[in-house]
């Protein structure tokens, strides 16, 4: 398969496979399987996975990155406040993946509710340009 030949090395699309596509098919709902799963099997979108963070590696607790509910506008505020909660280390962000699940705090009303997974599009699906706000941050991972 496709999948096998692309894992016999590590690759940009490792992670795609490894750990995108499997957590969407175990985290999402069957609505959002339908809407995302499709596409990432055929590849018409690229997904990386975004959790360790520079100051914090693996440790999960100590992850930095928030995702804050905001009423008014009714989405996700998704912020790396410090130098220390920076991904790092997130497979094929720099320049293959156009979505990532992004690990983050929830918070709602002023309370954090643990790590959850967020996904993420973080450039065009069309010309693969960087999403307003990600220029900055994906410049971090190109050499």
């Amino acid at each position: 398969s496709i999948a096998d030949a692309v894992l016999q090395e590590a690759s940009p699309l490792t992670v795609h496979f490894v750990m995108f596509i499997p957590t969407l098919m175990g985290l999402a709902t069957e609505e959002q399987q339908a809407k995302w799963l499709p596409d990432a099997l055929e590849m018409k979108i690229i997904g990386t996975y975004a959790q360790t963070e520079l100051g914090h590696g693996t440790f999960l607790r100590g992850l930095e990155t928030t995702a804050t509910y905001d009423l008014k506008t009714r989405e996700f505020v998704i912020n790396s406040p410090t130098l220390s909660s920076v991904k790092w280390w997130p497979g094929s962000l720099g320049k293959s993946a156009n979505f990532a699940i992004v690990q983050a705090q929830l918070y709602t009303k002023g309370k954090c509710h643990g790590l959850h997974p967020f996904m993420v599009q973080i450039r065009r699906r069309d010309n693969h340009e960087p999403l307003p706000g990600m220029t900055e941050y994906l410049e971090i991972f190109m050499f």
